[in-house]
């Protein structure tokens, strides 16, 4: 059942860690729509709350990112490329991650967030066999994106299923429920 502002409840697809070799996180994130061409894939805001499934297992990837390109005006274009995991989240950390995801927001108008740049973690959980991904950018405002494909979407991208597209606030919690020892 989907709350008023909600995405519709996704479908479970069940084989889609199978079909990935039982490796939930790609070596490279997709970028997909990258407005500022600078590798950061999408920035506007979400409209509605994502309907997301509970995670069953969990595991966490790290992404640094690597210069690929220099734009015209002499900017770095940047890829997402897999620096550690996956790793295992422990199953007594699964409640609080499934937490940390119930409370994603819609991001405020009004927030300012620092310049820094730093690493990306990407959670792929499992229900049923159905993976959803959920990238943290772990720098500025701690901004969640997410996709319904890991290895084929790009996260925050228009059109999935239970997720939504742009990005959410509430990474500071999901880095959270993580905590150290899971972002080695």
């Amino acid at each position: 059942m989907t709350t008023e502002g909600a995405a519709d409840t996704p479908t479970v697809q069940p084989g889609e860690l199978d079909e990935a070799g039982g490796n939930p996180c790609p070596e490279e994130l997709p970028i997909g729509d990258d407005p500022s061409g600078h590798g950061f894939g999408v920035e506007h805001a979400a409209e509605e709350l994502p309907e997301l499934l509970e995670p069953q297992e969990a595991w966490v990837c790290r992404y640094d990112s690597e210069d690929r390109a220099t734009t015209e005006s002499g900017g770095v274009v940047m890829g997402w490329r897999r620096a550690a995991g996956p790793d295992a989240v422990a199953p007594e950390t699964l409640p609080a991650l499934g937490e940390a995801l119930d409370g994603l927001a819609l991001v405020p108008d009004d927030q300012a967030c620092t310049a820094d740049l730093g690493p990306r973690w990407m959670v792929v959980y499992s229900h049923d066999g159905d993976l959803t991904g959920v990238v943290v950018d772990d720098y500025g405002c701690r901004r969640v994106r997410l996709t319904d494909d890991p290895h084929h979407t790009p996260p925050g991208s228009d059109g999935q299923e239970g997720v939504v597209g742009g990005i959410l606030d509430g990474g500071h919690a999901v880095l959270e429920a993580l905590g150290p020892v899971q972002r080695g």
